[in-house]
């Protein structure tokens, strides 16, 4: 979350929890008062980027008669939240646990992505192209030194790095690729017999699938078709007397 955003969103929620403490303990003058000072202090943070909220904020700014209400605010009002405002308590916590929660997150993701890719390399109609891509993104996403070896890997050098550099696949990735596509479609395509439109789409994606890996996207020669076609250009030059 960009920083500006984080901090009218905690502006929100902090304005939230006094509101609802301040009804069950009446006092305007005070109310008013907290809710200014906590409104300042959170407009002139200066580690709203990087920090999570305030809660857990190692620099205490506040005053110590405000620091003693708020944390009075935040105690009554924080489990009264859950019920007052589930979505903004939710995603508060979110915010709050994001750091914590996303590298684990994304280093699975890498790891499911890495064992279906291996899978895919073994299996003829399973592709490991998505996969090792899914896991690229999610090795990007938590681990920099599992990123740099999966990219090193031959694994992803074989079934990859061609599209992610060139846009561009070996005609046999590419049947692999539309195998799948075309057997996972084709099993919807009968699901869905009581449903025209829904085949119709479905016919309308699978067109679209195979125009763009047929007409969108570049083939590369496979390995084994590269020396038939310098071994004439050889010959050639063996012939005019350069070799």
């Amino acid at each position: 979350m960009k920083p500006e955003k984080k901090r009218e969103f905690e502006t929100r929620v902090v304005c939230e929890m006094i509101d609802l403490y301040y009804k069950k303990h009446p006092n305007p003058k005070e109310q008013e008062e907290l809710t200014a000072y906590a409104k300042l202090r959170i407009s002139k943070c200066p580690f709203m980027e990087s920090k999570s909220f305030c809660s857990h904020c190692k620099v205490h700014c506040y005053r110590n008669e405000k620091r003693e209400q708020i944390r009075q605010v935040m105690r009554y009002a924080g489990p009264r939240m859950l019920l007052r405002h589930p979505l903004m308590t939710l995603r508060h916590l979110w915010l709050d646990h994001q750091a914590q929660i996303e590298k684990p997150l994304f280093l699975l993701i890498g790891f499911i992505g890495l064992f279906l890719c291996i899978l895919g390399a073994i299996l003829p109609l399973l592709p490991a192209f998505p996969f090792a891509l899914l896991a690229a993104w999610g090795f990007a996403r938590s681990s920099e030194k599992l990123h740099t070896k999966f990219i090193n890997s031959r694994l992803y050098k074989d079934n990859a790095k061609d599209w992610v550099e060139t846009r561009s696949m070996k005609k046999s990735a590419k049947i692999r690729v539309l195998t799948t596509i075309s057997v996972v479609m084709l099993i919807g395509f009968i699901m869905m017999r009581r449903v025209p439109i829904g085949q119709f789409i479905l016919v309308l994606v699978w067109i679209g699938h195979v125009l763009y890996f047929r007409y969108g996207m570049k083939t590369m020669p496979e390995e084994h078709e590269t020396p038939a076609r310098i071994a004439p250009t050889a010959r050639n030059a063996a012939d005019s007397g350069v070799l």
